[in-house]
């Protein structure tokens, strides 16, 4: 467990901001996105941990930036096992990779 100075320092913050979170208070979007670039591991994950904070932090709305086969794609994947999700999220990053390989 992270103390608020070491979640602070990590994030690029004050500890008193990672306090006055903690406890309710309001974050800025920019403090929002600080967060989940430090706490997130790579691209893929920290653009959905960030997107992911800004929609509970009310700087987006999720539901209206859905696209059709992305809402499709979700209801398919939400009663999949965690397993299921495992080989589903691998077979994405591979594609997202033999993407980026045939744009070179």
């Amino acid at each position: 467990r992270l103390s608020l100075r070491q979640v602070g320092e990590k994030a690029g913050l004050s500890h008193a901001t990672v306090h006055t979170i903690l406890k309710g208070g309001h974050a800025t979007a920019q403090t929002v996105t600080k967060l989940a670039h430090a706490f997130s591991r790579d691209g893929n994950r920290k653009i959905a941990l960030e997107d992911e904070l800004l929609i509970l932090a009310g700087y987006r709305s999720g539901q209206e930036q859905l696209s059709q086969p992305v809402a499709e794609l979700l209801d398919i994947v939400n009663h999949f096992s965690a397993a299921q999700l495992k080989v589903v999220s691998a077979f994405a990053e591979y594609l997202i990779e033999v993407n980026r390989h045939d744009q070179k």
